[in-house]
């Protein structure tokens, strides 16, 4: 496996080491999580990006969408099921030609 280099200042070097220990990890081992963490991060909010564009496109040409006050009660809906998990899910709206 190949080597990287990080030039670390010594107080964030000092906090990597006092949290891998609280969480019974080497500072690598807790560096290298925290690195594939926001990797990950990254490629999810890249991929969303690019759906919503994509979304954006298909909806300029005319494809079928949502009206926001549709959207608005069905989100509520769904905030509300999430907050009280006993609760039957919401009916999600349809979508409708522009």
């Amino acid at each position: 496996m190949p080597t990287t280099t990080l030039r670390i200042d010594d107080t964030l070097r000092e906090r990597i080491a006092r949290l891998a220990r609280a969480c019974s990890q080497t500072p690598h081992s807790f560096m290298l999580e925290a690195l594939a963490q926001k990797a990950d991060e990254a490629e999810w909010r890249l991929a969303m990006q690019q759906q919503a564009h994509q979304r954006d496109v298909a909806l300029q040409a005319g494809a079928p969408g949502l009206d926001w006050h549709e959207m608005k009660t069905y989100l509520s809906q769904r905030l509300a099921q999430a907050q009280q998990p006993m609760c039957a899910e919401p009916v999600r709206p349809l979508a409708k030609k522009a």
